[in-house]
């Protein structure tokens, strides 16, 4: 009877440890990913700057307020890629692609990313991103339409602004191609940006 018993739990043994290492062999690996410029890969200006920029957290939709890339599949629908994931939250990651981009942009300026609960540090000027759409398609690129707003502290001027952007997908890319494309797409807005708050330091 105990070699019976002992048998059949070597059979149960025998039915489960395949299906135990079939699971584990079929786990999905999650990919993380940054979007845009990280930081300024310029050299530091021999002269002090002229001025200072801050960019504090971009506002994002709901729907993209999430770890997961969401990925637009049709004008009504999209998909969230749970196996495709952000590095940090997106909110951050635009201004800080954003950030990176200006100070690229912006000869004379030092330009900062404020990450949230940071200390508020002086600054010349206020920049205030609003995504109000962010649709990236595989195969297809990526498509931006972000309101934004630059306020001189001092005497709170503001200047407003609404960039509507779409950078393709380089063919056959994949998700490096599309992330990539939405860093392209924010590379514009952040042109658009700069050539503002170039033409308010001018007056």
């Amino acid at each position: 009877m105990k070699v019976a018993v002992r048998l059949g739990r070597i059979a149960v043994a025998a039915l489960v440890s395949p299906a135990i290492l079939v699971a584990c062999l079929r786990t999905p690996e999650i990919r993380y990913y940054t979007i845009g410029a990280a930081a300024s890969d310029r050299s530091a200006p021999a002269e002090p700057a002229r001025y200072t920029v801050r960019v504090g957290p971009a506002s994002v939709p709901e729907i993209l307020d999430r770890p997961e890339l969401v990925l637009r599949v049709s004008a009504t629908e999209v998909t969230i890629d749970d196996q495709r994931r952000w590095a940090e939250p997106l909110r951050s990651g635009i201004a800080r692609a954003v950030a990176g981009d200006l100070a690229r942009e912006l000869d004379g300026a030092r330009v900062v990313f404020a990450p949230e609960g940071t200390t508020k540090e002086t600054t010349n000027v206020e920049v205030a991103i609003d995504v109000q759409r962010l649709d990236a398609t595989l195969g297809v690129g990526a498509g931006v339409d972000v309101a934004w707003v630059a306020r001189w502290t001092d005497d709170g001027h503001t200047r407003t602004g609404r960039s509507v952007q779409h950078a393709p997908a380089a063919p056959g890319g994949g998700y490096d191609a599309l992330v990539l494309a939405c860093g392209q797409a924010l590379a514009a807005v952040s042109s658009d940006i700069a050539r503002s708050v170039r033409a308010a330091a001018m007056n």
